[in-house]
Formats: structure tokens, sequence, C-alpha cells
């Protein structure tokens, strides 16, 4: 996982600005030209392409201490070719390419952490197809909710690990490229076999062995 120093964290606080973005606004859309990087302290942000039939396509989770928006300011693209949205409440840092490019250039180090993290998102976007193309939708679905489990969440007490998940089935079928009529089928599975417990309407805790079950049994 990306993790900032504390002197990384003070640079980058001193060239940034804090804002904070209510659940469903979007942080940035296809096809603006901006030239801002976004560092994510708390929340969730979903990176989606919209079809030409209006469909929204998932493409990437990004949690608490991950960046977004580094293409376009890596390769003095301005003009975004995903959107992001605030999947609950979001706050980000924002930074502006130049003072951004200038912490790079002060902090070695921080350059080839983000080196390697560019690589990771290579990575985990092969890993991403090869998911798809091997789990069908229940190994998807109990993959991301793993994911987002160890992304945000905290050891609980006999496998558990206790999370807030605020996510909607729509959102959740964006995600995994399904319909909303099947991620509600599959929750309710999920829930009997004690995969997710739920508070309400929100997932508040996952049994991570028993997701695990789910991808394997799922290939």
């Amino acid at each position: 996982m990306f993790q900032l120093t504390d002197k990384e964290q003070e640079y980058l606080h001193k060239i940034g600005s804090e804002i904070s973005y209510p659940k469903g606004q979007i942080i940035f859309s296809s096809g603006q030209k901006t030239n801002e990087v976004y560092y994510i302290i708390s929340g969730f942000v979903k990176i989606y392409r919209t079809t030409a039939d209006g469909r929204q396509v998932s493409v990437a989770l990004r949690y608490p201490g991950d960046f977004i928006g580094l293409a376009e300011v890596l390769s003095n693209n301005s003009e975004r070719r995903y959107s992001a949205e605030a999947m609950d409440k979001v706050k980000v840092l924002i930074t502006w390419q130049e003072p951004f490019k200038r912490m790079l250039t002060d902090m070695p180090d921080f350059s080839s952490k983000l080196m390697e993290l560019m690589s990771d998102r290579l990575r985990e976007a092969q890993n991403t197809i090869y998911d798809f193309i091997m789990n069908p939708t229940q190994g998807r679905l109990a993959l991301v909710l793993l994911e987002m489990a160890e992304r945000s969440g905290s050891p609980g007490k006999d496998g558990l690990i206790n999370v807030s998940l605020r996510v909607t089935q729509e959102e959740l079928a964006c995600i995994i490229g399904a319909s909303r009529q099947t991620v509600s089928s599959l929750l309710n599975l999920l829930r009997e076999d004690g995969s997710v417990k739920y508070e309400g309407r929100e997932i508040v805790a996952v049994e991570s062995s028993k997701l695990k079950n789910w991808i394997q049994n799922a290939k």
C-alpha cells in the first residue's frame, strides 16, 4: 500500500488545499481539462467511464492514501479520460501540476514511490482483466467486497473485518459488470452464509475466509 512519510505529508499539505465531497458528487469528469492531482484523505472514490448509451463502467476503486488524477498530470495531457465520483463522504487534498512536479524533484524517494504506485496500478489492471475472465459474477462480487474491507476495515473477532461500507447495490453492479438484481440476489446469499453482516442497509463486517471460499469455488 502507498504510504506517505510525515515529511511528505507535511510537504503535500503545504502545497495543497483540503476539500470535502458528499456521497455521489463528481470530483472530475471525462473530457474535463484540468491539471489537479488529488490525494484521498478519507472515503472511497469510484473511477469510471460512461459508454455511448449512458451506462457507467467502473474501472477502479480508490481508497484513503491513494492518489487520483495522476495520469494526466504526469503525461502532460490535461484532458481527463475517466470520471471520478465520491462513493461516500470523501475528503481530498488537491495539488496542482507545477507544485506537484516540484515535489517530485525535491523528494526523489517520493518520486520513486510514485513510480512503484503506477506499476502496481498496471498490474492491478491486468489482474482485473484476469479476474473478470476467470471469475463468474459471485467471485467478482466477493473479490470487490474483500478488497474494500481489507483496504478500509479493522480486524474484529473470529476472522471478521469490521468495516463501514455504505455502497449501494447499483454501485456494486457497476463495479463488477452485473445487473442490480443479480447483485441483490448474491448479497442475500452472502448474508445468509455469514460472509457479510448488515446493520440496516449497511455492510458492517465481512468474514474474509468465507469470501475467499466464494472466490475459490467460483473459479
